[in-house]
């Protein structure tokens, strides 16, 4: 029985050597259109795993996850953070002015520290410091009561426990005492793996990426990006532009008038590659649950609006079927994007999302939070549907002759973001830049 006890503590010494390097603290705050934040996406691009936080939980990465709370004490006790380094919280709830006690066992059941309070009514929090590594047993209890729980130490402190009383929130119940309290969530996370934060704010959404080494806060500055029939798009920051993080799927012009839905493909194929004809679809005119994801496809006159210009090299600036406040890329800002990214040859594999494409998704790492995914496109010459999961195209505002126009494709099997013309009447998707 001992050696088991004694090759348990020797392989958990073992991890807490690994889990020491890997244990960072994010927070959140917002600004811009909102200071308040209602919840927050994590993906972990490296991994392909996925988290949601309340606005204002405390994200605590860690090379292995931790112990909760069992599920018994859930609503009546906490205990933050829970893999602690220096110190942790311990929060519970009790109904009434009593005498409790704080007791701490250490792994094989010995009572190492403890302290009795008389406490009112409330919320309780009290401090606890100075615990070596290892794993440890926290009881708090009354006459009539007990709570239990887990606590790992990751600490390399002097082994001279103190626990110290921080405050009383006054409550009728545990539940309102207990719920204002921020949570400290834990994700599985080693050195040099890229993670993806999308802040929720109301209306408005945020996307950027983090390659933490420390503990931090993160801000998620809200744009306002909402087009003609109320959809709300997330944004992302690259170098000094801001994009939108998503694909288009506004179906009515700016000024409220419908764009028309062409479905048919002998209508589509018959369109004018003269900037004549505006017309927008869905992949495969499927418009239920991908067309949330994917977007709409668009020809050119659709993309530019009543703003469409015939001459040559248009400018930046045209809104288009964009949200007010955002316009249709000009050739001059994809170019742009790609030269802070590195380059045509290299910027792909930065833009692409991890997912919705075909295998192998070469060099995908969404580092910029792009979010880059594979509408697919619609043919000019006979309306078919062809290349999704496989290609991603997207408009851009500058002409290259009367009837074709400069856009930029990715494609699945490789990293390069090609700089294209497609005829004005092909059907691709949209990006937005702010103005």
């Amino acid at each position: 029985m001992f050696m088991k006890t004694f090759t348990f503590f020797v392989s958990f010494l073992f991890a807490i050597a690994v889990l020491q390097a890997q244990d960072y603290q994010i927070s959140f705050t917002g600004s811009g259109q909102s200071t308040t934040i209602d919840s927050i996406q994590i993906e972990n691009l490296t991994q392909g795993t996925i988290l949601s936080l309340n606005g204002d939980d405390v994200l605590n990465l860690v090379g292995v996850l931790g112990i909760k709370t069992p599920t018994g004490n859930e609503n009546m006790i906490k205990i933050y953070p829970n893999p602690m380094i220096t110190s942790t919280t311990v929060e519970f709830f009790h109904s009434n002015t009593q005498t409790v006690w704080l007791e701490i066992f250490n792994e094989i059941g010995m009572l190492i520290a403890k302290q009795r309070t008389r406490v009112q009514q409330g919320s309780q929090r009290f401090e606890i410091s100075g615990l070596n590594a290892g794993i440890y047993t926290v009881n708090v209890r009354a006459v009539d009561w007990k709570y239990t729980t887990k606590l790992i130490s990751l600490g390399n402190n002097s082994g001279n426990i103190a626990i110290k009383r921080q405050s009383t929130d006054k409550g009728s119940s545990s539940e309102n005492a207990l719920k204002s309290t921020k949570d400290i969530v834990q994700m599985q996370y080693n050195d040099g793996e890229m993670l993806l934060f999308k802040g929720f704010a109301g209306n408005y959404a945020r996307v950027l990426t983090l390659l933490p080494t420390q503990s931090q806060t993160v801000n998620f500055e809200f744009i306002p990006c909402s087009d003609q029939d109320g959809n709300n798009y997330a944004v992302v920051t690259i170098g000094v532009q801001i994009w939108m993080a998503e694909n288009l799927k506004v179906t009515n012009y700016p000024d409220g008038t419908p764009i028309l839905l062409v479905t048919d493909s002998d209508a589509w194929g018959n369109l004018s590659d003269n900037n004549t004809d505006d017309a927008y679809c869905y992949f495969n005119n499927n418009s239920g649950g991908e067309a949330g994801t994917f977007g709409a496809l668009y020809t050119w006159a659709a993309a530019m609006g009543d703003n469409a210009v015939s001459s040559n090299g248009n400018p930046s600036g045209v809104q288009g079927i964009c949200p007010s406040g955002w316009h249709l890329p000009s050739d001059a800002e994809w170019t742009q994007l790609t030269d802070y990214l590195g380059g045509e040859s290299i910027a792909g594999g930065k833009l692409k999302a991890t997912n919705n494409w075909f295998s192998p998704n070469i060099g995908a790492t969404n580092e910029t939070g792009f979010t880059a995914i594979s509408g697919g496109c619609r043919s000019s010459s006979n309306g078919s549907f062809i290349e999704f999961e496989y290609g991603g195209y997207w408009w851009g505002s500058t002409e290259e002759l009367s009837f074709s126009v400069w856009r930029r494709r990715l494609y699945y099997n490789d990293t390069t973001v090609n700089r294209v013309d497609g005829n004005k009447s092909g059907g691709y998707s949209i990006r937005c830049v702010l103005d």
